[in-house]
């Protein structure tokens, strides 16, 4: 007689189905759900020993504390304390509960310890983006924080024009930018950072060294130094709308250059107040327009919301916030 071996019914072995799979995708479904704030209201409870003594505690209401109590043991399906004549305690389960909220707890607590020691290791880099000679302490001062604190991280500086900053950031060549925008693009976070005043200034031997003009129009026969493509857009429209700049001495993207021509009376040249500031106490320039009408630009601090996240970035991001709203 002639047998045949029982062929065993075929399994899907990439899904496999059995008790533990089960609970396993419950575990994860209720921690997505759990409101965490439920542990930490029902470890006040166990703590103080009763909803009224950490009503006092939490400053909240008891029946909102008593509310917080029953959506827990709802989630967890057990009864977490009995309260009556006899005083309030804690169940079998409640007591297991108890126990799980106060190593939550000192996790909790150890946060701030273990940020810290992370900021004191922070290493990497932090690239920056600025225009020419851009003068601002609360950056200074910000970047001289971030370096005391964290003095691992390496901090690159790059000079170049303002229309080449936003291309740099969307192509995650440069963590932040320091520059002027006379549009803002949808794609890029910008922090307003200071407003950069230019006045037109001359050297010490110019024929026109020692005077002011009230009317910036009066200065449009004379010779200028231009700034090329990193000129602000607001001071292309007030040297434009003033007639200034047609009789061109000299031209220089990079303002030390175009101070420099200034500075050996080639011609008037527009220039930030703050860059020009300690030439003018010398008596190296002389600002044309004293309190009349002057060009000022909005200069930002330009971050892509969408670059890969970075430690020392952020941390320096914040000592900047920091300079500003204390400035």
């Amino acid at each position: 007689m002639t047998t045949t071996a029982r062929i065993p019914r075929a399994v899907d072995l990439r899904f496999p189905w059995n008790e533990d799979t089960a609970m396993a995708k419950n575990i994860a479904s209720f921690s997505r759900n759990l409101d965490w704030n439920l542990l930490k209201t029902f470890h006040e409870i166990a703590q103080s020993g009763g909803i009224s003594r950490a009503s006092g505690a939490l400053s909240r209401k008891q029946p909102a504390l008593s509310l917080a109590l029953k959506r827990l043991e709802s989630q967890l399906g057990v009864k977490l304390c009995e309260r009556g004549p006899s005083g309030f305690a804690l169940t079998d389960e409640g007591m297991l509960i108890a126990d799980s909220c106060g190593s939550i707890n000192g996790l909790v607590q150890q946060l701030p310890k273990k940020v810290s020691k992370a900021g004191d290791s922070v290493a990497g880099r932090v690239s920056i983006q600025v225009v020419s000679c851009l003068v601002c302490d609360q950056l200074d001062s910000a970047i001289s924080r971030f370096h005391g604190s964290h003095p691992k991280a390496e901090i690159i500086i790059d000079i170049k024009t303002g229309d080449s900053v936003a291309g740099a950031l969307l192509r995650d060549e440069i963590d932040i930018g320091v520059a002027p925008a006379s549009a803002l693009r949808s794609d890029l976070k910008y922090d307003f950072l200071f407003n950069e005043v230019h006045r037109p200034y001359v050297g010490p031997a110019h024929r026109l060294f020692g005077r002011t003009f009230d009317d910036p129009g009066a200065l449009a026969s004379e010779a200028f130094i231009l700034t090329g493509a990193d000129e602000p857009g607001a001071l292309t429209e007030f040297r434009t709308r003033h007639g200034l700049g047609r009789v061109v001495a000299g031209l220089s993207e990079h303002l030390d250059a175009a101070k420099r021509l200034t500075l050996l009376n080639v011609g008037i040249c527009f220039l930030p107040e703050k860059f020009a500031e300690p030439d003018v106490q010398a008596g190296r320039l002389w600002p044309l327009i004293q309190d009349t009408e002057r060009p000022s630009t909005p200069v930002f601090i330009i971050t892509n919301p969408r670059a890969p996240r970075k430690l020392a970035r952020q941390l320096l991001l914040s000592e900047i916030s920091g300079s500003l709203e204390t400035d």
